[in-house]
């Protein structure tokens, strides 16, 4: 082992910016970007981590560093954006103005650090061929195949239409979950593996498409996103006068952040999403890896196996990139999660961090700031309980109420200020509507299809790989269930913390919420409901596994060794099946065999290609045709002024492919409402092919057949590459 002096540190800091400002200004391809991204990403939480000399772990240091860096690349900007325009630079967020301020902070911490001697690190020795050895470790190696797998996945589906690859990374995966199940690999590589996995999922399906993912949320996060680059200032009280996505405008997470990669680095927003975004959001599964070690008293193998679970969900690899302001939000949630729930001896430190990572999460996104609310206030009141009946010190079981009241004030305070206040009304129609329909709702469970999918429901009318589907997914809350009533009947045993108990009945309680409550459900969003749920939910399902297989086994009078073995085989024949039917494993290589042959055809788009709103032509997503950038292009230099009426997920496809202003766009479901000469009306190929448009109502989505838009069958098609058509209003 050696040590670097502070000095040396220092000097290698300082010269890396300098070095890094070159590549950028000079605009050197790939190190521009590959520099642009360490220095954004990873330094400033360096420096300022060094600075606290705050963190026990260095997994703990990890996360904090990069929950420090994107704070950094949050507030930062924010600070620019109203300090400098009264002082001349109209345009703050710029290349120049950005990348001189970020530098001479940095140097500026840099040196700061340096003269409190805060930067001396010491560092593992090893020669030449030991050095590579690590780095070739089997398990090393294994991890960064997952990674490769997984980007070959998305590409094979972007140029080749083809699967295969795709389901390759399902196996791998799996394999390294059997071995880790089965002791093969060390835990020390098990993070390692986590961050792997993580990545993998969302490249996998992010890199799919040169497009966004169609109908996505992230489509108009970067249209509000290029209007804020295009004009170098955002305006915290400039509205958007567009339903749905009004609120996008007050989140730092679309306005700000997105902007601060794609101006530094060169990159398109879209590819910031696409690229960076999955990056960040991989170390949501890492930070909970930690939480589960050290509140839940884990061992590494268990921990591991809960964070799976948790990435299983279908939600984390298909539904969270269409959302990358939740992506960015979730890391604030689990870091602010992880101070609270351990103990420092540096008070003062942990609340300044919760603070900063509290406000973080307030600007990145609204849903997701008010769900920790929710888990706030359920921890202060379990809190209570636990306190009074075991004695303890409030300030030993739980976070202070100075810190509670600050969390409310920063949340609704930022939306009340930022967009007008759109995201604070959105809350208060949510809980209008709540109130209006509770009465009827309350104890009638939800009829909402993902709800009744998440539940595992009635498997009438199902294939068997659906049926199958469902009673794994049942059997993964029976398990839950059954490790909330072993933790709860058995608190003498040292398994998990006050604290990440009061956490886990809250996401109980978000679950029943949603399955009792549909208003609320829908207005939030079922998968995300459950996705949240899971945050904290995920480790009881392993206890469930555990205190079943040894209730079982105990009571026919099985040695421990047996037990082991029986406990280590349930893990499998449970994890395995829920990851593979969650990923589309099975359904793919069930239903689309032609996807992963590699079979020659002479269609244009690979084959004989079915576009469906919910059920694509591949489980594992797909490029968007060629066809729909043809007809959106043409569509956007034909409209000029006149409307467009399109349905909601189409109104996506036009916004990205064809950069049609969502101003102009009408949602087809209203064009009754809207009745109008010389406009538009747009089908995709999906509308085409199954002569149907997609509609949301209360949170639930259907399809309505074209039939029952008599408006169609009065206008005149002008547009039609056999995909996609066009047609105008009389």
């Amino acid at each position: 082992m050696a040590s670097l002096d502070s000095r040396t540190i220092c000097a290698l800091t300082l010269s890396f910016i300098a070095l890094t400002d070159i590549f950028i200004f000079l605009d050197i391809p790939i190190l521009r970007q590959v520099f642009g991204f360490a220095l954004l990403t990873f330094l400033p939480g360096f420096l300022i981590i060094r600075i606290l000399r705050f963190g026990e772990s260095s997994l703990e240091k990890t996360l904090f560093l990069i929950g420090l860096s994107v704070s950094f690349l949050l507030f930062v900007p924010l600070l620019m954006n109203f300090a400098y325009p009264p002082i001349g630079i109209a345009r703050p967020l710029s290349l120049a103005p950005l990348v001189t301020t970020f530098s001479v902070i940095l140097a500026g911490l840099s040196l700061a650090a340096y003269k409190k001697g805060l930067l001396d690190l010491q560092i593992y020795t090893t020669g030449f061929k030991e050095l590579i050895g690590k780095i070739a470790a089997p398990p090393v190696l294994g991890a960064a195949l997952i990674v490769i797998i997984g980007i070959l996945g998305g590409l094979s589906m972007m140029f080749y239409l083809d699967s295969i690859f795709s389901l390759l990374l399902g196996l791998s995966i799996v394999l390294v979950v059997v071995l880790i199940i089965a002791d093969k690999i060390s835990p020390r590589f098990y993070p390692l593996y986590v961050v792997a996995i993580a990545v993998s999922l969302q490249f996998g399906r992010t890199l799919t498409s040169p497009y966004l993912i169609a109908g996505s949320d992230s489509v108009f996060e970067v249209y509000i996103a290029t209007l804020v680059k295009a004009a170098g200032v955002w305006n915290p009280n400039f509205l958007l006068s567009l339903r749905g996505i009004d609120d996008y405008y007050a989140m730092l997470s679309v306005v700000l952040l997105p902007n601060v990669y794609s101006i530094v680095l060169n990159l398109g927003t879209s590819w910031v999403l696409k690229l960076i975004y999955p990056i960040i959001f991989a170390f949501v599964p890492l930070g909970l890896y930690e939480i589960f070690k050290t509140q839940v008293k884990f061992s590494s193998k268990s921990a591991f196996l809960a964070v799976f679970l948790f990435m299983s969900f279908f939600a984390f690899a298909q539904a969270m990139p269409i959302v990358p302001r939740q992506e960015i939000a979730e890391l604030f949630l689990v870091l602010a999660v992880l101070l609270i729930m351990n103990k420092y001896s540096q008070a003062s430190k942990k609340a300044a961090l919760l603070i900063v990572f509290i406000g973080s999460l307030a600007v990145s996104h609204y849903a997701t700031s008010y769900i920790f609310l929710f888990y706030l206030g359920v921890f202060f009141i379990g809190s209570a309980f636990i306190t009074s009946r075991t004695r303890q010190k409030r300030a030993e079981s739980t976070i202070s109420v100075t810190i509670a009241v600050l969390a409310v004030t920063i949340i609704f305070g930022w939306y009340l200020f930022a967009g007008a206040g759109a995201t604070y009304a959105w809350f208060i129609n949510i809980g209008a509507h709540t109130f209006n329909v509770l009465s009827a709702q309350l104890f009638s469970l939800s009829n909402d299809p993902a709800v009744t999918s998440g539940l595992g429901g009635s498997s009438v009318g199902l294939s068997l790989i659906q049926a199958l589907a469902h009673y794994w997914q049942l059997s993964i809350e029976v398990f839950i269930m059954a490790g909330l009533a072993y933790v709860i009947l058995r608190r003498k045993t040292p398994k998990m913390s006050p604290q990440f108990l009061m956490f886990s009945l809250s996401s109980f309680l978000l679950m029943i919420v949603v399955i009792v409550m549909p208003a609320l459900g829908g207005a939030i969003n079922t998968w995300r409901s459950f996705s949240f749920a899971l945050l904290f939910l995920a480790p009881l399902c392993i206890f469930g596994v555990q205190f079943v297989v040894e209730t079982v086994f105990g009571s026919l009078r099985a040695n421990r060794g047996l037990i082991i073995k029986l406990t280590t085989i349930a893990f499998i024949v449970l994890l395995v099946p829920y990851f593979l039917f969650n990923y589309s494993f099975v359904a793919e290589i069930a239903e689309h065999p032609a996807n992963y042959a590699f079979l020659p055809t002479q269609n244009p788009n690979g084959r004989g290609v079915v576009y469906n709103d919910y059920h694509s032509w591949s489980y594992m997503g797909g490029p968007t045709p060629i066809e729909t950038v043809f007809a959106s292009t043409w569509l956007s230099g034909s409209v000029g002024k006149s409307s467009v009426f399109a349905d909601w997920i189409r109104s996506a496809d036009l916004v990205d492919t064809g950069n049609v202003s969502p101003h102009s766009i009408i949602d087809l479901s209203y064009i009754a409402r809207h009745p109008s000469s010389n406009a538009y009306i747009y089908l995709g190929p999906a509308n085409v092919q199954q002569q149907s448009v997609a509609q949301t109502f209360h949170g639930l989505n259907e399809e309505l057949s074209l039939s029952s838009v008599p408006e169609l069958a009065a206008a005149s098609r002008v547009y039609d590459n056999g995909l996609c058509e066009v047609y105008r209003t009389q």
